[in-house]
């Protein structure tokens, strides 16, 4: 094991799973799109246009129950911004002229009967967060105020 451990370090691989330092990362040539998994989707670079639409449906949903939502939301949050990308990337791909055929139209219906779910589950109003001071601050800002 320790051999191939050596023969690894000496390739150039790194041992952690890590880019080695002074090396660039590896460029990967594969373009993430609406039938990609999971894991493709939700390791997108940020930075893109599918990235950008998974965090800012993440942190609209996240504001929309009040900045704070419980581990179950959570969970639907993601999920719901997971379609959302998805769905974002397959009308991208329609708009192009792309062809999606027919088990991606019932992928996409189904997405959007999911995501519709998601967002029932979520609730449609939105919560305002309780910024109410609890009874120690009002005893804390009254003792250093007579202080």
């Amino acid at each position: 094991m320790q051999i191939l451990a050596e023969g690894r370090k000496a390739a150039g691989f790194p041992s952690t799973g890590k880019v080695m330092a002074g090396k660039p990362a590896p460029k990967s040539s594969y373009k993430v799109g609406p039938f990609s998994k999971d894991r493709n989707i939700a390791t997108l670079d940020r930075r893109t246009k599918p990235g950008r639409v998974l965090r800012t449906t993440v942190a609209d949903l996240t504001r929309h129950l009040g900045g704070c939502p419980s581990p179950a939301e959570a969970l639907i949050i993601q999920s719901a911004a997971l379609k959302a990308t998805r769905l974002y990337l397959l009308s991208e791909k329609l708009l192009a002229g792309g062809e999606i055929g027919e088990d991606g139209d019932h992928h996409a219906l189904a997405w959007l009967n999911s995501m519709r779910q998601d967002l029932t589950a979520l609730g449609l109003a939105s919560r305002v967060k309780d910024v109410t001071p609890s009874i120690a601050d009002i005893a804390a800002s009254i003792n250093g105020a007579a202080a």
